[in-house]
């Protein structure tokens, strides 16, 4: 560095300012800058045309249940239905307090006879019975049986008869 200081000499005085020259090529574009401050807000303009209506959007969310509203008329009374199935039995119940006498019923069938009971203790004498027939006149001798022997008290009548 000493060498050159020797061969070009010192620097002169400044000059007086010149004209402003021609403007140079754009520069680069430089980095974005931080975010501004939020102005004032403007004062309110006019209201403008109603536009076009838009599509229909999207269906919402449903929206949280409301209270039950208050009780309706009851409305007029329906057909009758069919007649329904026979249900199931029912347990027995309880044994009711006893109920009024009934009337006698009718007398039943006769019955089936009974078997022969064993011979009964003998009874009393008897009364004396009536005055008999008068008896047989005639000689015939008695039979077995205590008759008179058959033919023998039969008459036999004449051709004339």
């Amino acid at each position: 560095m000493i060498l050159r200081i020797i061969k070009e000499g010192l620097d002169g005085l400044n000059g007086i300012k010149g004209d402003q020259g021609m403007p140079g090529p754009p520069g680069l574009i430089g980095p974005t800058g931080l975010p501004g401050f939020t102005g004032e807000a403007g004062i309110d303009g006019i209201k403008g045309e109603k536009g076009i209506q838009g599509e229909k959007g999207d269906r919402g969310p449903l929206g949280l249940p409301g209270t039950p509203g208050p009780a309706g008329v009851p409305g007029p009374a329906g057909p009758k239905g069919e007649r329904g199935n026979k249900g199931d039995s029912g347990s027995t119940g309880p044994i009711g307090s006893a109920g009024l006498p009934g009337f006698q019923g009718p007398p039943g069938e006769k019955g089936n006879r009974g078997e022969r009971g064993k011979k009964g203790s003998r009874g009393p004498k008897g009364d004396k019975g009536d005055q008999g027939a008068p008896g047989l006149d005639a000689p015939c001798p008695l039979g077995e049986d205590g008759l008179p022997i058959q033919g023998c008290w039969n008459k036999v009548y004449g051709e004339n008869h």
